[in-house]
């Protein structure tokens, strides 16, 4: 619980908003009191300065992102076997395709070559 003047309250704020209304206050303008614009309830400056606030931040896993490594025979989707690798010169790379782009224009095809794991993308 806290008490601005003769306004009371029970929610906490950042320092940068009002105890009792919770609009912005404008801390360019303060002297010793900062006035807010919305309800005029008035703070020391000093007070605003003190407040304090800890937070915590919670980082995803990262191994749910992980993928895991794929062995070289293993086959994406279906096989080109006319297309080369511009990479390796493999001749036979699989591929998949979507649909990226508006329905009226071609699909994306994805390349992968089995040998060396190079990645090509090709609009069709």
């Amino acid at each position: 619980m806290w008490k601005v003047g003769n306004i009371q309250g029970i929610w906490e704020a950042d320092s940068d908003f009002c105890l009792c209304c919770g609009a912005i206050l404008d801390l360019s303008t303060a002297d010793k009191n900062v006035t807010c614009v919305v309800c005029k309830s008035k703070v020391s400056l000093n007070e605003i300065l003190s407040r304090e606030k800890a937070y915590t931040v919670k980082f995803n896993d990262i191994k749910k992102y992980e993928t895991k490594a794929v062995e070289n025979d293993e086959v994406f989707g279906q096989m080109d076997s006319s297309r080369e690798c511009s990479k390796c010169g493999n001749i036979g790379m699989s591929y998949t395709t979507m649909q990226l782009r508006s329905a009226d224009e071609g699909q994306t095809v994805f390349y992968i070559c089995p040998n060396c794991r190079h990645r090509e993308v090709e609009n069709s």
